[in-house]
């Protein structure tokens, strides 16, 4: 079985509980791709402030990721049907790249997902690298005959995207919520996921 992990906005495969999974799907006999993918160094943007971001051109976009998937991730993937697992803005752009390209994947793990998140002046950094993605025009019925089971994970702490999102995200994708107690963005305040584990490798 091939797993696609792929890390949000200003990330790596670095961070979080992503070289954690790795280790453990490999040590199952999994082929793990782990790619790190164009994105915005977090002190530039932030050393720049919001008001300048009107002029600024983010490294990480849609189009950008797009074209990286395409020509580096996409050959490592095959024809075969792969398990997905995603955190934060990589759940939105795999539907994009599901919806252009009709892969198909025998799982997908969506970790704090959503469609949207307004700009807010308490985290602006994230507006312009994210915004190219956003959106919930989808054709979600062709979406979810090509996935054959998901999941959306989120904390009930959950502090950055309106906590309406996730489970909007799990109702269109037929997805099975499971809610973490203070998993916040189950992001860093991680470093193994059991949960995330569990779901991937239980039949």
């Amino acid at each position: 079985m091939k797993y696609l992990i792929l890390h949000g906005s200003y990330g790596s495969p670095e961070e979080n509980w992503f070289r954690w999974l790795e280790r453990e799907l490999k040590n199952r006999g999994g082929e793990v791709i782990l790619d790190q993918y164009p994105v915005d160094d977090w002190n530039l943007v932030n050393d720049l402030g919001p008001t300048k971001m009107d002029d600024y051109q983010p490294v990480q976009t849609l189009a950008v990721w797009e074209d990286f998937f395409v020509h580096t991730t996409l050959p490592k993937l095959g024809k075969e049907p792969f398990c997905f697992i995603g955190h934060s803005i990589a759940p939105i752009f795999m539907l994009h790249m599901i919806q252009k390209y009709n892969l198909n994947l025998s799982k997908a793990i969506f970790v704090a997902p959503f469609f949207n998140i307004p700009d807010r002046p308490d985290i602006w950094q994230f507006y312009p690298v994210n915004k190219t993605f956003y959106g919930y025009d989808f054709d979600f019925g062709n979406i979810r005959s090509h996935i054959q089971e998901s999941h959306v994970v989120y904390g009930d702490n959950e502090p950055y995207a309106p906590l309406s999102e996730p489970p909007l995200f799990a109702e269109k994708l037929g997805s099975q919520i499971h809610v973490v107690p203070g998993g916040g963005h189950c992001g860093g305040i991680f470093k193994e996921f059991p949960l995330v584990l569990e779901l991937v490798t239980t039949a």
